[in-house]
């Protein structure tokens, strides 16, 4: 039996190799060499006139046409711009390689071309899905979380978390690398970069080993925009913001916006330019009962925000093509924020929220809703906050792409990045008499946070095709990170007496060096297969400097050390009439990091202390998916089904003291299994008229009953009993395109995700609706949109929480119905329309698009 899996395993490549009858190729512009994506192929047998099979090309320009009998053939390769090729092709029982097809410029027909279709917003590739910004009208003058809002399976909650299926263990990519972007501080960094930077957006939510595992529940991609067009080209950008959300009247916010490109010779090259200044405003309602062991009491809070800021944001980069085979980039952005008082909140973020509460002796309790409870106030004071910070940081990369003969190619990146968020906050608390409301005592309190995230990435690509079908790659990887947080607090005006139990000096270096190899094939035409594996020496050190029991500074250190390997497999089958089934298999891992593990004890809300676990576990998961792809000439439908299993689930677990003080950590609490159901649909109607996406989503979660018994400052506090729990929860979205003229277009996106379950309470559902209009003027050279975000007012965050010795519930709003107006004006001296779909060669290669994907 072995001899016989050694020789079917031997056979193999040779038995594909002569069951495939494939033509190939690679289409570049004749005068810089370069690839050009989205060139059509449409193949015909000689004498006819009716394509019998066609492809379009890839990001390395490349084209495959499966699947083809013996014959003579005549392949026809057009793109907007070019001068259409005909190559003769005969198929005579082996696969054909065309070679490199170089395509020259038509500048006569440019000048005739007028565009008038709506583009398509998404596109499936076999482990992902693909995402056009440029289709984008709310992207107009917006930041990329604006973006991300619309995209399907991704949430953005008020806060500008991010999260993918239903969970917060995702990661943010820039074209296909961290760039220094964590759950820290990613939030605000996608707020400051402009939406006008990206190309498009990947959701790959079972990545292949070729990518670090990190995030259980996958990756988002960036890919920014890079051009490489002879000549030069650009666009300005100017929005003003308002926000309409009640109570309070906020002026308005805006952005600016510079984009250019050009190409010369060997060198491409571009720069981004976008400086963002927000004016919104938000509230706060919490109502809590704690239930001690001798009295009830409740505690109302009722607060309001108002946050205003600015930032710039840059961005730029070189390429140098040293030969035809040989390509050295340099690249970066950055971040300009200040702490500094002085820039008056147009280089730092600002706010303010002045909070109430009341605080009642519950004599007589039914239910936390029930109209009998009797209460009596015992006391009232407000809470004031008014804080500053700031986000400064960036990003530099060198890279490095060779191919040194045909079908064999590397590359070799280096970068590295800096960001900082540091945070100032003064907290004014007031009391008041109950008889006369007069003001009794008042208090200051400092709160100040210094954190910076620094981190360097080496990286190496291999990739060699055997044959036309088939693609090996191997790569190395070393991530070194060095984390800090230096937190300290204040009573009094002037630092008059340092509160100790809030002084923490946390560092957190981590290293991960990782190997990984991937081999994907085609077999019969039909079945494309890939398989993977990467193994991950990850090392940490965390060290902790606080206050002790006897007033002195102590210093706490934890070492950890392991290897982990993350297999994953890709299956693929293309059946007849546009039909595609996609089944896969992946292993990750969900580091805990930042705030979750920093014991840094946080009293930005005097009644609810936040602090972070550094024994915290590593959170791991095995996930499958199946999907099925069908597409026609005007629709398409696509349904994914996936199962996940997680093992030291991390939840954020609330109790309190005696006091009716309630303190939050975070904990592992055992495993979690995960399944859903992903349904896509794309339609156009009337022409190019109206267009629909519809993605409906179903998850359920089980997680098993858990026990955690909190410990703080050699305190032992009592048992938190987690009950299983069976979490079903969906959501719908619904995205409208319509072109009223070729010149005149619409897009409508709605939302609603039902109630769902937490780990000490439930949450309310979600909806909201966004409307854009776009108007362009002087052939495409002027672009003016109208934006209305939150057009109900709707997107806020609702939450119950409860356990034995509390009830809670939360209403929180960081951002309410806002409009916007934007104005883009186009400029240039390239040969090229600037309507057409130009070869956007972005600043990165998936590496995993070999398979066939499916793009209306």
């Amino acid at each position: 039996m072995k001899r016989l899996f050694y020789i079917i395993v031997l056979l193999l490549p040779a038995i594909s190799a002569m069951a495939q009858q494939t033509i190939t190729g690679k289409v570049a512009d004749s005068a810089t060499r370069q690839a050009i994506e989205f060139a059509n192929v449409a193949l015909l047998r000689a004498g006819e006139t009716v394509p019998v099979n066609g492809a379009t090309t890839d990001i390395d320009g490349e084209f495959f046409l499966t699947n083809i009998p013996d014959g003579n053939y005549k392949a026809v390769i057009s793109f907007m711009g070019y001068n259409t090729r005909e190559i003769n092709v005969v198929v005579n029982g082996k696969q054909v390689d065309l070679g490199r097809i170089t395509l020259k410029e038509n500048t006569q027909d440019l000048q005739e071309v007028e565009v008038v279709a709506q583009g398509s917003q998404v596109r499936f590739e076999l482990d992902k899905k693909v995402f056009s910004v440029d289709q984008s009208i709310a992207a107009a003058g917006g930041s990329i979380s604006d973006v991300l809002e619309n995209i399907p399976s991704v949430e953005v909650d008020v806060e500008g978390n991010i999260s993918l299926r239903n969970s917060d263990a995702v990661e943010i990519w820039i074209n296909g690398k961290p760039a220094g972007l964590t759950a820290e501080n990613r939030a605000q960094i996608l707020q400051q970069m402009p939406a006008g930077s990206i190309k498009e957006i990947e959701v790959i939510t079972n990545p292949s080993a070729k990518y670090s595992p990190e995030g259980t529940a996958g990756i988002i991609n960036l890919v920014m925009k890079k051009d490489r067009q002879a000549g030069y080209y650009g666009s300005v950008t100017g929005r003003i913001n308002y926000s309409l959300a009640k109570p309070w009247t906020t002026p308005p916010g805006g952005e600016l916006g510079l984009n250019f490109n050009f190409s010369k010779g060997i060198v491409d090259g571009y720069f981004n330019a976008g400086y963002h200044y927000h004016m919104s405003n938000g509230y706060t309602i919490n109502d809590r009962y704690n239930f001690m062991a001798t009295d009830t009491t409740r505690l109302k809070k009722d607060g309001r925000r108002q946050n205003h800021g600015g930032g710039l944001f840059l961005r730029g980069g070189l390429d140098f093509r040293i030969t035809e085979r040989s390509t050295i980039g340099i690249s970066g952005f950055g971040i300009v924020e200040s702490n500094n008082d002085k820039t008056k909140g147009f280089f730092s973020n600002k706010g303010s929220n002045p909070v109430h509460y009341e605080l009642y002796d519950v004599t007589k309790y039914y239910d936390p809703q029930d109209d009998r409870n009797e209460q009596t106030l015992i006391r009232s004071y407000d809470r004031d906050e008014d804080s500053r910070g700031s986000h400064p940081g960036g990003n530099v990369m060198i890279d490095w792409r060779f191919e040194p003969v045909k079908s064999h190619s590397l590359s070799m990146s280096a970068q590295y990045a800096d960001f900082q968020w540091n945070g100032t906050n003064f907290y004014t608390q007031r009391d008041y008499d109950i008889a006369t409301n007069a003001v009794t005592s008042e208090s200051v309190q400092e709160q100040d946070s210094k954190n910076r995230d620094r981190g360097v990435q080496l990286k190496a690509d291999y990739e060699w095709k055997p044959t036309a079908a088939s693609r090996l790659e191997a790569g190395w990887q070393t991530d070194l990170n060095w984390r800090s947080t230096l937190a300290d607090a204040w009573n009094g005006d002037r630092r008059a007496e340092q509160l100790q139990a809030y002084y923490n000096d946390f560092r957190n270096n981590e290293q991960t060096h990782a190997l990984y190899i991937t081999y994907g094939n085609r077999f019969w035409d039909k079945l494309a297969v890939q398989v993977g594996l990467r193994g991950e020496l990850f090392v940490r050190h965390l060290e902790s400097t606080y206050y002790n029991s006897a007033n002195t500074l102590e210093t706490a250190s934890m070492d950890t050390t392991y290897f982990q390997l993350f297999p994953s497999v890709y299956i693929s089958y293309s059946f007849d009439n546009g039909h595609e089934l996609q089944a896969n298999y992946t292993r990750r891992v969900d580091r805990p990091r930042g705030h979750q593990i920093n014991p840094r004890q946080d009293f930005s809300d005097s009644t609810n202390i936040r602090y972070g676990n550094p024994a915290l576990l590593p959170q791991y998961s095995s996930a499958v998916e199946l999907n099925y792809l069908k597409t026609w000439d005007r629709h398409m439908i696509s349904a994914g089904l996936f199962y996940r299993f997680a093992d030291h689930v991390r939840q954020n677990i609330k109790y309190t003291d005696n006091t009716g003080l309630m303190r939050n950590t975070f904990v592992n609490l055992g495993t979690r299994h995960e399944a859903g159901v992903e349904l896509v649909a794309k339609n156009k109607f009337w022409g190019e008229h109206i267009s629909l996406t519809t993605t409906l989503n179903f998850y359920y979660n089980r997680m098993d009953k858990a026990y955690y018994t909190p410990t703080l400052n050699g305190v032992t506090y009592d048992e938190v009993v987690i009950p299983v729990q069976n979490i079903f929860v969906w959501s719908a979205r619904l995205n409208i395109g319509l072109m009223f003229t070729k010149t005149f277009m619409a897009q409508i996106a709605g939302q609603y995700s039902s109630p769902r379950v937490q780990a000490q309470g439930q949450s309310s559902h979600r909806y909201n609706i966004d409307i854009s209009l776009r108007k362009t003027f002087l052939n495409r050279q002027l672009a003016l949109a109208l934006n209305v975000r939150d057009l109900l007012n709707s997107r806020s965050r609702k939450n119950t929480s409860y356990s034995d010795t509390f009830w809670q519930f939360q209403d929180n709003q960081w951002n309410g119905r806002m409009i916007s107006l934007s104005l883009t004006y186009n400029f240039g001296n390239m040969k090229k329309n600037k309507n057409e779909k130009r070869p956007d060669n972005s600043d990165y290669d998936s590496g995993d698009s070999w398979g066939e994907g499916s793009d209306e």
